[in-house]
């Protein structure tokens, strides 16, 4: 029963996922620009207008659903108690007002505290990551397999270098074998999730950018934890990581080393 109706929701996420192909192109072309906290906290009416469509959504065909949103007040929002949503509108806001690619739409559902739908919507590339709770991981309904155990040295890792102190940035350039960083957490972990790299790392997420990531590391046997090891509340969020076991110990070393990761 419960498969039964999992399955259901997950297909009535998709039709709405689906008519955003009609919805973006006409949001992206009238875009409109604004800050919050600085000039790099950029918001777009894309941004709004997708969490409003989506909030009018499950007011209409999941009632009782509660919504979680970056651009809403979430004051009142239970996030340990029955149907929770988890939305980022746009994953890379500033890449979508910039490059107009390397962003994404990030849903995840919970269901008294534990993950039972995600999604990562890279909609530039036309490619829609889903997972659903003891069934697996897909990319475009194709099957994920679990990434083979990567080993550091020979893992490319991704984190903003602006975030963590000298020591532990070059540390972290010499244990790896490369470093990069898109600028969106949902592309960058997608990266990790489909074993091109090896971990990413963000020092200051928030609960919409690493919902949907719960999920796919439970169900592809990758790690994700705080970056002290500990485990990681999807509704109060923190700095994170998510990582293919195979060099998560030797991440989780260099970070808490000398100091650790804080400026």
């Amino acid at each position: 029963m419960q498969r039964n109706r999992l399955q259901y929701i997950d297909g009535q996420i998709i039709d709405w996922l689906k008519q955003l192909d009609d919805v973006l192109p006409r949001l992206i072309k009238e875009m409109t620009t604004d800050t919050k906290v600085d000039r790099f906290d950029l918001v777009t009416n894309v941004d709004k207008q997708l969490q409003h469509q989506f909030e009018r959504y499950l007011a209409e065909h999941f009632p009782g659903h509660q919504l979680l949103g970056e651009e809403k007040n979430n004051d009142n929002i239970q996030p340990y108690d029955g149907h929770l949503w988890i939305m980022d509108p746009i994953d890379g806001t500033a890449n979508l007002v910039k490059q107009q690619e390397d962003y994404c739409i990030i849903l995840a559902y919970f269901e008294n505290a534990e993950p039972k739908l995600s999604y990562i919507y890279d909609y530039p590339h036309d490619k829609l990551y889903k997972a659903i709770a003891g069934e697996g991981a897909y990319v475009n309904g194709e099957p994920m397999a679990s990434p083979a155990h990567l080993p550091l040295n020979d893992a490319i890792i991704s984190f903003g270098s602006q975030y963590m102190n000298e020591q532990t940035v070059k540390a972290l350039y010499d244990a790896a074998f490369g470093v990069r960083n898109i600028g969106s957490c949902g592309l960058d972990s997608v990266r990790v999730i489909k074993g091109q790299f090896g971990a990413h790392i963000n020092t200051n997420p928030k609960p919409w950018d690493i919902a949907a990531q719960f999920l796919f590391a439970k169900e592809l046997n990758l790690v994700m934890t705080q970056l002290d090891g500990q485990p990681l509340d999807y509704a109060t969020s923190g700095p994170f990581i998510i990582s293919n076991p195979g060099c998560y110990n030797d991440m989780i070393t260099i970070l808490n080393s000398n100091g650790g990761y804080q400026k």
